[in-house]
């Protein structure tokens, strides 16, 4: 199982290296905009809404912090669903964050200067101006949302394991880059990384079911997984409370068996 992220900004390129390297690869390639689609259908939430809080910056704390956090837990619970039966291309917003955690994940980045931009802009009938303004504008957009959501800056090349300067590297040039690197033995799948994977999805899928009932949305909690056995750590203000929080994960697809660590109030030794 492999699965590829292509970050990329507006108009350069990534979006055509990822659909290339799909259709080389033979994989399913799936786009922000398709990954937001779904998300909005599975959970009932407006696509505009989503994708607001995709690109609306916020401070550390308060309702919007809180909102673009509850956000990702929705895309990644999605994103964990389309690719858990098949290899996959992702090509959009965070996808190297969205999917941390996940073992022979492939982080790419793509660059482009102005001059690549331009020409992407003009193939589809796009004048310059205000064009860039525009890009510029939602680029940075999306760049000061991460620190918010992730404590990382979102193009900080850490998050990356490829940068690809699409200004010197040809479009197939970058597939055949990406493809040679999933050979590399930190890219082949291990007897242990199925199940790492479908750990990742549980927990995935008990935050999203958690965040998407109200009363438990705000419920300060830490989840574990272990073979699809949850075990859950926080605070809780009511006996109530703990019950929805244990009913709620027992219920989510994939959960065998759910240990409560959970404390009342400030019980917590």
């Amino acid at each position: 199982m492999a699965i590829i992220t292509i970050s990329r900004g507006t108009f350069d390129g990534g979006k055509a290296v990822a659909e290339a390297l799909a259709k080389h690869m033979e994989y399913p390639c799936v786009s922000r905009e398709m990954l937001v689609k779904r998300t909005s259908e599975t959970f009932d939430i407006p696509e505009d809404e989503l994708m607001d809080s995709i690109l609306q910056p916020s401070e550390p704390v308060g309702l919007n912090a809180v909102h673009n956090i509850n956000t990702v837990k929705y895309l990644r619970a999605t994103i964990l669903e389309l690719g858990h039966e098949n290899n996959m291309v992702y090509h959009g917003f965070g996808g190297q964050l969205l999917l941390q955690d996940i073992p022979q994940l492939l982080r790419v980045r793509v660059v482009a200067g102005m001059e690549h931009q331009e020409h992407a802009m003009n193939n589809q009938g796009i004048s310059r101006e205000p064009s860039m303004d525009h890009i510029e504008e939602m680029d940075q957009k999306r760049a000061q949302c991460a620190p918010t959501v992730w404590s990382v800056e979102l193009n900080d090349p850490a998050t990356f394991d490829l940068v690809i300067n699409l200004d010197r590297i040809a479009i197939q040039g970058a597939v055949e880059i990406i493809a040679k690197t999933l050979e590399q033995e930190a890219f082949q799948e291990k007897e242990t990384d199925r199940q790492t994977f479908e750990d990742e999805l549980i927990m995935a899928r008990v935050w999203a079911a958690l965040t998407h009932n109200k009363p438990t949305r705000s419920v300060p909690l830490q989840l574990k997984s272990c073979n699809g056995n949850i075990t859950i750590i926080g605070d809780v203000r009511s006996h109530k409370m703990m019950g929805a929080v244990m009913g709620i994960a027992e219920q989510v697809q994939g959960v065998k068996s759910v240990t409560n660590t959970l404390a009342l109030g400030s019980n917590r030794l």
